[in-house]
């Protein structure tokens, strides 16, 4: 096990309590371990008072609604949320002053008694194959924990933890930028893949792809490294990393990995040749699923796990909500929740998982610098669009974009403007027909009208659930 810092006493800052339980975990450790803990927090009282209700049994102090320049000086620790960039002016006084940052993960990895580490990363994916493997080992009676940035804090899990169980870590850029300083080494790590993404804040794809490639850069040939043979940016990593390489492809024959061959799902390995499973024995839907599905089927065979646990956990795995969530049938009228697919990539992908059936598509957000010319010729291809209802809000300008790139391919007749996620779902439902499916699957980010997704995710199921 390794040695527990000193915390007792120490005068630590957390900077970003946010919403995703991530400062929420961390936090209270710290209190627990009887650290003196200030957090400070861009957002009100108001906004935070969810989280702050579940720390109210403890001696904290807060900072709300700014940050201060003394609480990163003169302080034992500073705590970043994920979501602080790193050239932060505070974090820069911070280091400045000899102040050592550590973020949430770091400090569990610092701390955590098992070495057993398998991180799953990537733009587009990671949550899926992530609660797949989990449910697997876990249907399997295997002694494992999964948490990061699926919305479990990794304190939360931590007492469950022994020497050999499994650690599960799903991790985003952000987070992986913060273990740069410990040299993060998971003995498995799974990268889904790359698409242009959070471009808002690196400075361009090349800069955040370095930031995903964090996931293996520190790992050795005794490490797996399990990643996507069909994609631009991870079918060339190959050349840049010594860790055992495992592809996965819906396209093409692995010969180390898992790939699809017609409708079975293969693993091979060596003298291994193995059919795991076939597409329509899975309850998630579309290729991109499929890519999903192969990923985590890697992670099983390099564990050995039997076959028997793998094909019965891909069969009886329901999917992830807010993913391609089937969340009601009324009236013949399907309804899908994919908040979560803040990307064009995503949507596209989302898009191409229903087949003739007619597709109402409710869509917009906060732009994050991407291009959207693809999800529109793809919107324009597809025929069995009947319309596409876009969120508006001031702070939305990926929806004014979206309209205008829509405009240019002759489909304002199918668009209609929204204000409310309540009007966008009824106006939805009016317009459509028994055998219709309407998808919200937003291609940006939700910040100026909600929340995060999962307050985007949670409206549009509130919404849905009192039509009549």
């Amino acid at each position: 096990m390794n040695k527990l810092p000193q915390l007792k006493n120490k005068k630590i800052t957390v900077m970003g309590l946010g919403l995703n339980r991530g400062g929420l975990g961390v936090t209270r450790f710290l209190a627990q371990s009887g650290a003196r803990v200030l957090v400070t927090d861009l957002k009100t009282e108001n906004e935070l008072q969810n989280t702050l209700g579940e720390l109210r049994d403890w001696d904290i102090q807060y900072i709300l609604g700014k940050h201060r320049i003394e609480d990163f000086i003169e302080r034992d620790m500073i705590i970043q949320n994920p979501a602080v960039p790193h050239n932060s002016k505070y974090l820069q006084i911070a280091r400045a002053n000899g102040v050592p940052i550590e973020t949430d993960l770091s400090l569990f990895l610092k701390i955590c008694p098992s070495k057993k580490l398998i991180a799953v990363g990537g733009t587009k994916g990671k949550s899926t194959v992530t609660n797949l493997i989990y449910h697997i080992f876990h249907q399997a009676q295997k002694d494992i924990v999964h948490a990061g940035n699926i919305g479990i804090s990794v304190f939360d899990v931590l007492p469950d933890i022994k020497s050999e169980t499994l650690v599960l870590l799903e991790i985003s850029s952000w987070q992986l930028e913060g273990l740069r300083h410990i040299q993060f080494k998971p003995h498995i790590a799974v990268l889904t893949n790359i698409l242009p993404d959070h471009l808002d804040r690196y400075n361009d794809f090349n800069d955040y792809a370095r930031s995903e490639k964090l996931i293996y850069k520190y790992q050795n040939q005794s490490d797996y490294l399990i990643t996507n043979l069909d994609n631009a940016a991870t079918k060339k990593i190959k050349r840049e990393s010594s860790s055992d390489i495992f592809w996965f492809s819906t396209k093409k024959i692995a010969s180390q990995g898992s790939y699809l061959d017609q409708d079975k799902l293969i693993f091979q390995w060596k003298n291994k040749h193995v059919e795991f499973c076939k597409i329509d024995d899975a309850q998630i839907p579309g290729l991109h699923n499929v890519e999903n599905i192969l990923a985590a089927a890697n992670v099983c065979f390099i564990c050995s796990l039997p076959l028997v646990c793998i094909s019965n956990g891909i069969k009886s795995f329901p999917g992830v909500p807010n993913r391609l969530e089937k969340i009601r049938t009324l009236n013949g009228i399907h309804f899908y929740n994919d908040t979560c697919a803040t990307t064009p990539d995503a949507v596209i992908a989302a898009i191409q998982s229903f087949s003739d059936e007619a597709l109402i598509l409710i869509l917009g957000g906060k732009d994050k610098k991407l291009n959207y010319d693809s999800l529109c010729q793809t919107i324009k291809r597809k025929k069995n669009i009947a319309y596409l209802i876009l969120m508006q809000h001031p702070a939305y300008n990926a929806s004014d974009m979206i309209f205008k790139k829509l405009k240019k391919f002759n489909l304002q007749e199918k668009i209609i403007i929204c204000p409310t996620m309540s009007e966008a779902v009824q106006t939805a439902y009016l317009k459509a027909v028994p055998g219709t499916s309407i998808l919200l699957s937003p291609a940006a980010t939700s910040f100026g009208m909600f929340r995060n997704e999962f307050d985007r995710g949670s409206s549009f199921l509130q919404a849905v659930k009192e039509l009549p």
